[in-house]
């Protein structure tokens, strides 16, 4: 568990495979607004938990360095609810706030250049392809360039920091389609 890095801002999300029964149902259990499933990256904690058949998940809840009760008060039913299927607890599941939209992939949308990022859509919200999803504008205020929307999909994070370097993580887009993927990676350590 833990929160986007500075600088840019989360949904309440859990990553897992979900070709994974134990930990797509530990996902669901976990209450998020977003699952996006990841079947994790080779040196990451989660990767290396599931390598040894033990399931693990990563919830991602929301921005840092703020408390947002809402999501921890979700995050903390779902780790009570994955207790209680595991019977660690005697406590029943509770209910979900939120229907999880359910992506089988995502990926980060990287700047080409650096200025001053303005990122429009919301988090937890959804997108069309070809909408306007960022601006960079330089220190005088000129379009330096604007960022379309690939595909449709849903805004499980973005970054909020006006100041945009080239390479910068932009916006986190989950992609809902028909089918899992055997691996995905979308970049997450």
């Amino acid at each position: 568990m833990h929160t986007a890095s500075r600088g840019r801002v989360n949904s309440l999300y859990v990553r897992a495979n979900l070709l994974d029964s134990r930990t797509a149902r530990m996902a669901r259990l976990q209450n998020p607004q977003i699952i996006v499933h990841n079947t994790s990256p080779d040196g990451s904690l989660r990767g290396a938990a599931m390598q040894r058949g033990i399931p693990a998940i990563t919830v991602e809840i929301g921005d840092p360095s703020r408390f947002q009760k809402r999501f921890v008060r979700n995050a903390l039913i779902g780790v009570t609810n994955i207790l209680s299927q595991l019977r660690m607890i005697p406590d029943e599941a509770n209910a979900s706030e939120f229907e999880p939209v359910v992506c089988t992939r995502s990926f980060w949308i990287f700047a080409k250049s650096g200025g001053i990022l303005t990122v429009h859509p919301d988090v937890n919200t959804w997108v069309r392809s070809g909408d306007l999803i960022a601006t960079i504008h330089s220190v005088f205020g000129e379009l330096e360039e604007e960022y379309f929307a690939p595909q449709d999909g849903i805004i499980v994070g973005k970054h909020v920091d006006p100041v945009c370097q080239s390479g910068n993580r932009i916006l986190h887009l989950g992609v809902v389609e028909n089918e899992l993927p055997a691996v995905v990676d979308d970049g997450h350590m």
